[in-house]
């Protein structure tokens, strides 16, 4: 008598010594979330730095033309002054104020270049770090710009005395200033800079107040960045 032959299929889990299921693609569904949150927090932060970057661009432009104005004013209201003074036969007043005049457009003209020079350093102080992008570098810039002085050689250094390098640097690690930068590679857990406190607690430099960072850096505790 035929018999039929029945095969049963049976589908198994494979489970390890310590009876949990092992699951295949978790690890890329983790990897691709990582990279989907990462995209959208540089889309939010890239947005948020072109955003204020308008808005400071309307502030100087508002400004410079507001410059402008009044330094058209003060223009035609000399020269009318002059006009006034020779009209009237007051030609040694007239060359007075017209000296005058020139001695302050060449204090203006050596103004610039000064400032000029205070820029160059600037920029090439900047240029050892990876910005984000465009807007965050110039935000850099601005912020370092307004806090520069000229000390009594007339260089230009920042307020507390450092140089403009070894203010950068500190600009760099200040933890309020991170989203400027692009985020180091690192492997692993990475890597912090660290440094001791009076007491010997090791504290991270992103838990340190900027004015102690600059102490640090006006002490050379700082390298210099590579360029």
């Amino acid at each position: 008598m035929a018999t039929d032959d029945k095969t049963d299929t049976t589908t198994t889990t494979s489970t390890d010594t310590t009876g949990t299921t092992s699951t295949t693609g978790t690890s890329t569904s983790d990897n691709k979330d990582s990279e989907l949150i990462a995209k959208i927090v540089q889309e939010k932060v890239d947005a948020s730095l072109t955003d204020i970057k308008g808005k400071l661009d309307n502030a100087f432009a508002a400004r410079d033309e507001a410059l402008r104005k009044v330094a058209e004013f003060e223009t035609k209201e000399k020269e009318a002054n002059i006009k006034r003074l020779e009209d009237e036969g007051k030609h040694k007043e007239a060359y007075e104020l017209k000296l005058a005049e020139e001695r302050a457009a060449k204090d203006v003209l050596m103004k610039r270049v000064t400032e000029l020079s205070r820029d160059v350093s600037v920029r090439d102080a900047l240029k050892g770090y990876s910005f984000r992008n465009d807007n965050a570098s110039e935000m850099a810039y601005r912020e370092i710009v307004a806090q520069l002085v000229q000390n009594d050689q007339g260089s230009w250094v920042h307020r507390s005395g450092v140089s403009i390098r070894e203010f950068a640097e500190a600009f760099s690690k200040g933890e309020e200033h991170s989203f400027l930068f692009k985020p180091k590679a690192s492997s692993g857990a990475g890597t912090t800079t660290a440094t001791s406190t009076a007491s010997g607690e090791v504290k991270s430099l992103f838990q340190l107040p900027q004015a102690e960072v600059l102490k640090m850096a006006a002490e050379g505790k700082f390298g210099t960045p590579k360029i």
